[in-house]
């Protein structure tokens, strides 16, 4: 039996500095990015992150993002269920888009032996969150479990993922209407940096700070204490690159004693709301 993945967008896998390796191949339903007066693109394929970020930065209003019709999932399912591969789609929180949900109309479009050939997962989360699951599952495989294993024991996991992230601006969630503008002026007055944590498909804000030095400094005392207890460490950021996010996080202690480190870049799903110079990390 041979199993692929798919994934949407959300993930972040398209456009990354770092190769994501896996034994199975990964397939990406691109979702939809609308800049008003310049046209639609397709998140990581037809625009790249860099390209998205430009534009953004330049642009009056935010872009806005949507989820892809049902019959491009349709016809990724369908085609790769008839060269013989086995699904597993590891798809964004449903609680933040509609794309898992379009997920689940393409599979009510296949045929009862077709469905029988597709598992999806609900994921919780999105970017690297979903990057650390597709590489769990991947694991998995290659220990040789089922898909069917596979996706029981990836529901089980995907219950500890959290993403914990710090924003630079509160300009991104005023435009988006997360916040309100009065709160949004007021907030990058005072020059207040959020740290968030995003768990099930809800985002919860932990704390905030007057200053991003502050902001930085508690993020690192997490990793800190994540680093006491993991080898492998998961980072999410909108810098320009990666040599940048190790430097921010080099001001307060190295990331050297990591076996592991995953450096995933956001894409124009995240990005839109979390803006750039955005920074954090997973928890699993």
């Amino acid at each position: 039996m041979s199993i692929a993945f798919v994934l949407d967008s959300g993930s972040d896998y398209l456009g990354q500095e770092d190769v994501i390796e896996t034994s199975c191949p990964v397939h990406v339903v691109p979702l939809n990015v609308d800049f008003k007066n310049e046209g639609t693109y397709l998140d990581g394929i037809t625009i790249t992150h860099e390209e998205f970020y430009d534009k953004m930065r330049s642009a009056k209003e935010l872009p806005k993002t949507s989820q892809p019709a049902p019959q491009k999932f349709y016809d990724t399912f369908h085609k790769l269920i008839n060269e013989g591969y086995t699904i597993i789609y590891l798809g964004m929180a449903s609680g933040l888009s509609g794309t898992y949900q379009s997920a689940n109309v393409a599979k009510e479009m296949l045929t009862d032996e077709e469905q029988s050939k597709l598992y999806v997962v609900d994921t919780g989360t999105v970017s690297a969150g979903v990057i650390y699951l597709l590489e769990y599952a991947d694991d998995l495989v290659k220990q040789g479990l089922s898909a069917e294993e596979v996706h029981s024991q990836v529901e089980e996991r995907k219950k500890s993922v959290a993403g914990i992230i710090l924003l630079e601006t509160l300009e991104n969630i005023t435009k988006g209407g997360r916040i309100s503008t009065l709160q949004g002026k007021v907030g990058n007055f005072l020059s207040i940096k959020p740290l968030l944590k995003v768990k099930d498909g809800a985002v919860e804000t932990l704390e905030n700070f007057r200053g991003k030095k502050k902001g930085i400094r508690k993020l690192s005392e997490m990793v800190q204490e994540w680093k006491d207890n993991h080898e492998e460490l998961f980072i999410v950021h909108s810098y320009p690159s990666r040599q940048v996010v190790f430097d921010t996080f080099k001001e307060q202690f190295s990331l050297d004693s990591f076996k592991k480190i995953r450096c995933i870049k956001l894409g124009s799903v995240i990005g839109t709301y979390g803006g750039e110079k955005l920074i954090g990390f997973i928890k699993f």
